[in-house]
């Protein structure tokens, strides 16, 4: 469950595109201490691997942003709809994360930070 402060994407448009929101971890790193995760999900009508790129910046317009992780879920699980995607934020990210989308087509994607990911049918 995501909250507005934690979401990068709610059901937005599947198309090669940078998420609609920026999340701000606050201060600390947000991959130290209770590891924080990145959870993805599709809706039907979604197709295509999903390859989804984690930036980070010091600054709240991504100014000067690295990439700091690239994840790819698989064309089978992304038709499938539901959680396509969870891994831990790495260590050494900055204040300022969003994510970049690429491609996948159709259907929508929904995006957050969680404290635990459910990756039960995942494996």
């Amino acid at each position: 469950m995501w909250d507005a402060e934690t979401m990068f994407s709610n059901d937005q448009a599947l198309a090669d595109a940078e998420s609609d929101n920026i999340v701000d971890t606050g201060p600390k790193d947000a991959g130290k201490g209770h590891p924080l995760y990145l959870q993805v999900s599709t809706t039907s009508g979604a197709s295509g691997a999903l390859t989804v790129t984690l930036k980070t910046s010091n600054s709240a317009d991504m100014s000067g942003a690295v990439t700091v992780a690239t994840f790819i879920a698989p064309a089978e699980r992304v038709a499938e709809g539901g959680v396509v995607l969870a891994a831990p934020i790495p260590s050494g990210c900055k204040r300022y994360l969003q994510l970049a989308y690429a491609g996948a087509s159709g259907g929508g994607v929904s995006s957050g930070l969680v404290l635990g990911a459910h990756t039960a049918n995942l494996n």
